[in-house]
């Protein structure tokens, strides 16, 4: 018997097979090639904080003159901050696309020589350290990483400098806003009004955006109405008082505790029919931290301004189940729990408004709440409120963390509120109002970082840039447990504790009726 000759079908199974994986390689490079031609991005997060966002394309793409980005980053970096880099150039080319031929960026890697420091330190870019692990072995290295933004107009050269590259999380908003300050054509006035002991609030990503000043009203004289800029200037060994009249696009009042005049309530209320916006955040009844959390009343007079748009700011004290802990002293301990006079507003109780857009919670410690009604020209509505499980303390207060607290009967509470004018056309401007006036001092917005970018977007939305605050709400996770009733809470304990067993116990039946039913 013979065997029929198998080589030739083999060959050509074998020179098929070849070109198969050719085709197949040629394929790879082709796709390769093109992608290397155009950059794509896959943004699974839920927030989309990798997605370039839409305010952010208005920007680049309507940029008037030339911006350059000059990035001064060292070369030998750790490696987390080499990935960091890496992230940056992803995102700076998504820019280039967007911005055109007005977005030049250049990436240099300055030597830690003394001349190179002193160059880049007059441009707002330190020296920095890195801590570095190479070979076992721990080493601290000195380097750069920022970058220097400029526009030139008119022989004018503008420049902003993030001196430090903190994090690529937050990197679109600190880009954008810094690419702003240089290109736009003017800078808007925010003010905060000063003389009746206000508190001093400090914010440095406002002053990015806006001039910030702080005034007073002149209530008398020819200069009656004006809002009155006193800049310190200091010339040899004495401090003098330039003054300035502006004319800002909103003011801000920030925890007034003495009286505001009659005249001066007056003033403020024709800024807002002439179009200016106003801000107001005060509590009327304030905290004696001096005499064990007892509470007294605040006589600052704003209630005469925003009863006039149908806003009124209660004598009291809201308390709330859904609230942020407090950490005390306590003999050589240090204790921290839950307190429900630092009430945490969620999102659920947020009214629909740009400066809220993207924030999960805001707390506010020792908010007054405020009362709505009804108003001819203005409508007045609800911004911010408590849970529904909230009371308010109008009398015998005791604010001390160890007291105890019923929720029950409790029910929503307005603790920020706005109005603005029924007719659409009316070139009148708004009032915003919030019942606490500690949510935002220095203090206590580093502990709770949402406050403060509210707080910021609250600024852009009335003062025509929020463009500026639906970027700066990219970032801002933070997702507080659901309030459960209490039926509710039995219901899901019961189910942890005899669900696991319950299945365990169903999966053992289930085994055994089939091993019965195998051995029939």
């Amino acid at each position: 018997m013979s065997i029929p000759n198998m080589s030739i079908p083999t060959k050509k199974i074998l020179n098929s097979s070849l070109s198969s994986i050719l085709i197949f390689l040629a394929f790879l490079i082709a796709i390769n090639f093109l992608a290397s031609q155009k950059s794509f991005y896959f943004d699974l997060t839920e927030e989309k904080i990798y997605t370039t966002s839409e305010a952010t394309k208005d920007i680049l793409r309507n940029l008037e003159n030339e911006v350059s980005v000059n990035f001064y980053i060292s070369k030998d970096l750790p490696q987390d901050v080499a990935g960091t880099k890496t992230q940056l150039i992803d995102f700076m080319n998504q820019y280039k696309d967007i911005a055109g031929s007005n977005l030049k960026v250049s990436y240099n890697e300055p030597e830690n020589t003394p001349e190179k420091v002193q160059e880049l330190g007059e441009k707002g870019i330190p020296q920095i350290q890195f801590n570095v692990i190479e070979k076992d072995k721990y080493e601290v290295k000195q380097g750069f990483f920022g970058v220097e933004i400029t526009s030139e107009k008119d022989g004018e050269t503008k420049r902003e400098a993030i001196p430090i590259i903190q994090s690529i999380d937050s990197w679109e908003y600190d880009f954008i806003s810094a690419v702003h300050s240089v290109s736009r054509e003017s800078e808007e006035t925010v003010a905060f009004l000063k003389g009746h002991g206000e508190k001093d609030i400090q914010i440095q990503d406002l002053q990015k955006s806006y001039r910030i000043v702080n005034v007073e009203i002149e209530t008398e004289g020819e200069n009656k109405g004006l809002f009155i800029s006193e800049n310190k200037t200091e010339e040899t060994s004495e401090i003098e008082k330039e003054k300035e009249f502006v004319t800002p696009i909103t003011l801000i009042i920030i925890g007034p505790t003495e009286k505001i005049s009659s005249e001066e309530i007056s003033i403020i209320d024709e800024f807002i029919s002439n179009g200016g916006s106003v801000i107001i955040a005060s509590e009327s009844v304030d905290p004696n931290l001096q005499q064990n959390l007892n509470a007294i009343p605040v006589e600052n007079n704003i209630n005469e301004l925003t009863k006039k748009y149908g806003i009124q700011i209660n004598s009291d004290l809201v308390y709330d189940n859904s609230n942020s802990n407090i950490t005390y002293q306590q003999g050589f301990f240090s204790v921290s729990k839950a307190y429900p006079f630092w009430v945490k507003a969620l999102q659920d109780n947020f009214e629909k408004h740009p400066s809220l857009s993207g924030i999960q919670s805001i707390t506010f410690p020792w908010t007054s709440s405020l009362s709505i009604s009804e108003n001819e020209d203005y409508l007045a509505k609800s911004m911010i409120s408590s849970t529904n499980q909230a009371k308010n303390m109008s009398e015998n207060y005791n604010l001390l963390p160890d007291s105890r607290f019923s929720f029950s009967g409790g029910s929503k509470k307005t603790i920020a509120a706005f109005a603005e004018p029924k007719d659409k056309d009316s070139s009148k401007g708004m009032l915003f109002v919030i019942g606490d006036s500690d949510f935002i001092s220095p203090g206590f917005s580093r502990q709770a970082p949402d406050n403060e970018t509210f707080f910021m977007n609250l600024v852009d939305s009335v003062s025509n840039s929020v463009n500026l605050a639906s970027i700066r709400s990219k970032n801002i996770i933070d997702r507080p447990l659901k309030e459960l009733e209490e039926s509710e809470k039995n219901y899901w304990k019961f189910i942890s504790i005899f669900a696991g067993a319950i299945l365990i116990d169903i999966y053992g039946v289930f085994r055994i009726m089939r091993r019965r039913k195998r051995n029939k």
